[in-house]
């Protein structure tokens, strides 16, 4: 018998497997605290020179910083140097038009209303050292990308659950490793760490784009899978908007890191509760357990399920019997990708769009700390916005397919934040709605891009192709935060015109691309490339009925999981 086979009377989403999911539906909420975390663990409060011992923040004090700071071009206090004349608490006399020589800051002072104090604060990350300031976010991107291969590779080996586990308990030890460590380069150290570990949670916690397959997937069939997928999005968001509220608290970058990172401990108890993954016990040959939690199952979902179901499980030796000859399956690379003229291109243009989402995503959601003039207000928003994004997803996702939802979401969020690069830079309203929308978009797309890539690529390198892209993906979220310091050493609207540019860019390549929209999935390399070749322009544009329900036909699925009932999807993380 086939684990499926068991789905079939269990129902889909039965009662038991609702509880399972939704259990671990939960894990993603601190993975979007630590993952997004260093907006305001890094933030960068207003600065200029320290002008004498015991100087705090004053911009008020115009005569004083008339005499000690020189102005920039837009009006604004230089930051990052002094005028070279001694000045003590009473204060200096000076003239204005007196000429005088400027000198670097030796020392800053902070502006405290927004932020206590930030790792920017506490290690002068600021001016010639402004760089750094976006290293630990990309210390955090560069672990999660780590962590997919490290936990994909031990959730393989020693199981789902044990994985998750030790995610868990390197989070917990890592973040609070990370609250009291006095060195900057300890501290980055530590978010390399957090990165991984919420990294190696996504991989049980089922996140589309930054997880993969899971136990919580493995117990939902497949009908279901797609929106099983989106809702746990709406986790991640309650994670996303939470922080902003626990930054708006607590403001200490120490208390910040604390209090993210003490929580997680109650999800050691998931490894007495949570059942391992179904499928890898399969493949493990350990049916006796798999009946185990069928019967448990079946039990909480109150169905019957034939004694024939398990008879085919197992025999006397606890091995599984698969009734059929054992074929010989030739293993394919990713080179074998780029023999085929079609496929190479698919695979070329859906790289490049799984690249710009993450580009986009995570940059949007590091800049909300710069847009408007409150930056938790700003962040919160961020989050909130992927609500509607999601709800638009589950609504349109079977019937528009996913090629016009990414191409309609990347273009009107590329156009828009084109658009907010026209806006004055003192219109802050107006700026921050249109980076929402811009958002909004992005996260739609962000969604549903990995489902899109599952089924472009045909059975035999859909692993591979899928999990290659995953790490292609990754190089956008790790360039993100240096956007951002383009945009800091050069003009404010950087960031606008590079997120812009490459979401239009690549909504419009999505057209390249073959509907996936009631066609049947490709099984061999040759139907994979002959899927979507040789479109006319006619029928790159031509748009699906909105009203016909998507009937996705997954036979080849069915074949994947008797070949591999551990879930095809986790080998990408083998690479």
């Amino acid at each position: 018998m086939h684990f499926d086979e068991a789905l079939k009377y269990l129902g889909d989403f039965g009662r038991y497997q609702k509880v399972v999911y939704f259990t671990l539906c939960l894990l993603a909420i601190p993975c979007a605290w630590h993952s997004l975390g260093n907006t305001f663990l890094s933030a960068s409060p207003d600065h200029h020179c320290s002008l004498y011992d015991g100087y705090t923040y004053n911009t008020s004090q115009e005569a004083l910083m008339s005499c000690a700071v020189p102005r920039k071009d837009d009006g604004s206090w230089d930051s990052c140097r002094r005028y070279n004349i001694s000045i003590g608490p009473g204060g200096v006399e000076c003239s204005p038009d007196e000429p005088r020589d400027t000198i670097p800051c030796d020392e800053w002072v902070y502006d405290s209303t927004s932020y206590t104090k930030t790792a920017v604060s506490e290690w002068d990350l600021v001016c010639e050292n402004k760089v750094k300031r976006q290293l630990s976010k990309t210390l955090v991107l560069i672990g999660k990308m780590t962590g997919s291969l490290i936990f994909g590779q031990f959730a393989d080996f020693a199981g789902r659950k044990k994985s998750f586990t030790l995610a868990i308990l390197l989070m917990v030890a890592a973040g609070t490793g990370a609250s009291f460590v006095t060195h900057f380069a300890l501290f980055c150290f530590m978010q390399l760490l957090l990165g991984v570990s919420a990294s190696g949670t996504f991989v049980v916690a089922i996140v589309i784009g930054e997880c993969l397959v899971k136990p919580a997937t493995e117990m939902v069939g497949k009908s279901q899978r797609a929106n099983a997928g989106l809702i746990i999005e709406y986790f991640y968001t309650i994670g996303y908007m939470s922080m902003a509220l626990i930054a708006w608290k607590l403001r200490d970058w120490h208390t910040i890191e604390l209090a993210i990172s003490i929580p997680p401990i109650i999800f050691l108890a998931y490894y007495f509760i949570v059942p391992e993954s179904p499928r890898w016990l399969l493949s493990k040959g350990k049916t006796a357990e798999v009946e185990k939690i069928v019967r448990k199952a079946a039990k909480i979902n109150k169905v019957k399920i034939p004694e024939s179901v398990f008879r085919d499980y197992s025999s006397q030796t606890g091995e599984k019997i698969i009734g059929k000859e054992t074929k010989t399956v030739k293993t394919y690379t990713f080179f074998d990708l780029m023999r085929y003229p079609n496929m190479r291109k698919k695979t070329l243009v859906i790289y490049f769009i799984w690249l710009s989402n993450n580009l986009v995503y995570y940059g949007l959601s590091f800049f909300s700390e710069d847009l408007g003039t409150d930056p938790y207000l700003a962040f919160f928003l961020a989050g909130a916005v992927e609500i509607p994004a999601y709800i638009v997803c589950q609504l349109l996702l079977d019937r528009t397919g996913r090629k016009w939802l990414i191409c309609i979401f990347m273009t009107t969020g590329g156009v828009s934040l084109l658009f907010a690069m026209a806006i004055p830079t003192d219109s802050t309203t107006l700026i921050l709605v249109i980076a929402m929308i811009g958002k909004l978009c992005i996260s739609g797309s962000y969604a549903i891009v990995y489902l899109f890539t599952i089924e472009l690529f045909p059975t035999p390198v859909r692993n591979v192709g899928v999990g290659m892209g995953s790490f292609v993906s990754r190089i956008g979220s790790i360039a993100s935060p240096y956007v951002l310091y383009l945009g800091d050493v050069t003009f404010f609207q950087l960031p606008f015109l590079v997120f812009g540019s490459f979401a239009l860019l690549a909504g419009v390549s999505t057209l390249l691309l073959p509907d996936t929209l009631g066609a049947k999935l490709p099984q061999t390399m040759e139907e994979g490339e002959a899927f979507g070749k040789n479109m006319t322009f006619r029928q790159m544009v031509a748009f699906p009925g909105c009203g016909k329900k998507f009937e996705q036909i997954k036979d080849e699925d069915d074949r994947d999981e008797k070949e591999d009932p551990a879930g095809s999807e986790m080998k990408m993380l083998n690479m």
